[in-house]
């Protein structure tokens, strides 16, 4: 009788330890497996973002999107990567000061000379 109430506890024990393992049931994140060793142009680049463990995953990257939503990821130990993040943080700060978004208003310069 025990073994009968027993066995479908345990069951459904193995069950979620699986489920946990497979990352099944949880928030499913999009993690870098590698860093690209390619510098990357300031010009390209709007955002970043950092992952890592707390984020879920098992590589510490740096995730630069760029202006047409790629997704780059590099290394956080990298020198350019860290005057990347930097510069980014000072355009950022200040376009906020301005109030302007960070894509210039107005007409182009191949509008204006014609």
């Amino acid at each position: 009788m025990a073994l009968r109430l027993l066995l479908p506890l345990l069951l459904l024990a193995a069950v979620h330890f699986i489920a946990q393992a497979q990352g099944i049931g949880t928030s499913a994140s999009d993690c870098c497996l590698k860093t690209s060793q390619r510098a990357i142009p300031s010009n390209w680049v709007k955002s970043y973002s950092l992952q890592g463990p707390e984020s879920g995953c098992m590589l510490r990257a740096v995730v630069f999107t760029t202006k047409k939503n790629k997704k780059i990821c590099a290394s956080p130990a990298d020198s350019a990567v860290q005057k990347l993040m930097q510069d980014l943080d000072k355009r950022v700060k200040k376009d906020k000061k301005k109030g302007q978004s960070p894509r210039p208003r107005g007409r182009s310069k191949r509008q204006r000379r014609q």
